[in-house]
């Protein structure tokens, strides 16, 4: 779902957060079963027997956590797949011997259903050394940097996809033209899954203002998921203090992506794009894009139409037609990809550019 105000974004935040637990458990206390819905679909449940007198967890495993369960275990996806929907008692005797086999200690990011009949889900399969990064923190540790930063901050979207947290906002005073009446937006993007599709990361974002089409540029913090292991010999106050470094690390480098320097550089390069080679043939250079960077057949056709409608066959013109595209698509993950093509284009060589470009 996309958030175009930041009320909304944090009462989402807020909603998800409180039906969120996570569990640690060694593999060798878990088990699978199929559970059938009332429409004949079928779930993969996981078990998590009690130590002492607690009580027996059960987790329906999302595609995601599957996914993860899956490599985790050694399974190809394809086969793991296969086994789940055409031989269940395969699938769990797989499953239930390299849990056993090889135990390790799991951490299962989990959510509750609102107290219905049917398990809680199992959001994520993830190591012990997981860095929980949770959007409330973001939210809680990042937003109050917007208020405090000597610019005009102006909010621009945020999205919360089934794996990852997107957060836009755009500098005003940081902008500039491209070429004459096409200007473009300084910003910052705040990248973020809870589940482990992907790194937390804080972004380089140019808006165009034209048409609203956005531009992920460059990763100004990359950090991934990874910490201490979870376990008794790490104090309470040794993760706080952890976690404590991390964050300000985070705010600083959020202040610092306010550069009017990397914008100037930025700026050269998309200026650079209304030079050079233009594109001779339409169709073959919309091939050859796509073949580049594994766009989908729908994608390609969209892309062909707007470099059409827009009639600029420079550079400029072709990742503005890609990045168009993205704004179409209702899947905001493949959305961000695709707006990072624009900037992959951008940023091709004179001789990349040309391969792509003018037919032989």
């Amino acid at each position: 779902m996309i958030h175009t105000t930041l009320d909304g974004l944090i009462q989402r935040v807020l909603d998800e957060d409180s039906k969120k637990y996570d569990l640690l458990a060694d593999t060798r206390r878990m088990s699978v079963y199929e559970y059938a819905e009332e429409d004949d679909t079928k779930d993969v449940v996981l078990t998590i027997d009690p130590i002492g007198e607690g009580q027996l967890e059960e987790l329906t495993l999302s595609d995601h956590a599957l996914g993860q369960m899956a490599t985790d275990l050694g399974i190809p996806k394809r086969y793991f797949d296969r086994m789940k929907v055409e031989a269940f008692d395969l699938f769990k005797s797989n499953v239930h011997h390299w849990l056993y086999k090889e135990p390790n200690r799991r951490m299962i990011r989990a959510r509750t259903n609102g107290g219905g009949l049917k398990p809680a889900t199992a959001r994520a399969w993830l190591s012990d050394r997981y860095r929980r990064i949770d959007n409330v923190e973001i939210a809680a540790k990042l937003l109050p940097e917007f208020e405090r930063v000597n610019e005009q901050v102006t909010f621009h979207n945020a999205a919360v996809t089934d794996t990852k947290f997107y957060l836009r906002a755009v500098f005003p005073r940081l902008t500039a033209e491209v070429k004459v009446g096409d200007a473009v937006q300084w910003g910052v993007q705040v990248r973020n899954s809870e589940v482990g599709a992907g790194t937390f990361a804080i972004e380089s974002f140019v808006l165009r203002l034209q048409c609203t089409n956005g531009m992920v540029v460059a990763k100004v913090l990359n950090a991934r998921h990874i910490g201490k292991r979870l376990d008794e010999s790490l104090s309470d106050e040794a993760i706080k203090a952890d976690d404590h470094a991390f964050w300000l690390a985070a705010r600083d480098v959020l202040r610092a992506s306010i550069s009017e320097v990397e914008f100037e550089k930025v700026i050269s390069v998309l200026r650079n794009t209304t030079d050079g080679e233009r594109i001779t043939a339409p169709i073959a250079a919309t091939e050859r894009l796509a073949k580049a960077y594994s766009l989908s057949d729908g994608e390609k056709e969209a892309v062909l139409l707007s470099l059409a409608q827009g009639g600029d066959f420079s550079r400029w013109g072709a990742l503005n037609a890609v990045t168009a595209t993205a704004q179409t698509l209702s899947d905001f993950d493949r959305r961000v990809e695709l707006e990072e093509i624009g900037w992959s284009i951008a940023d091709l060589t004179p001789k990349e550019w040309s391969r792509i470009a003018v037919s032989a």
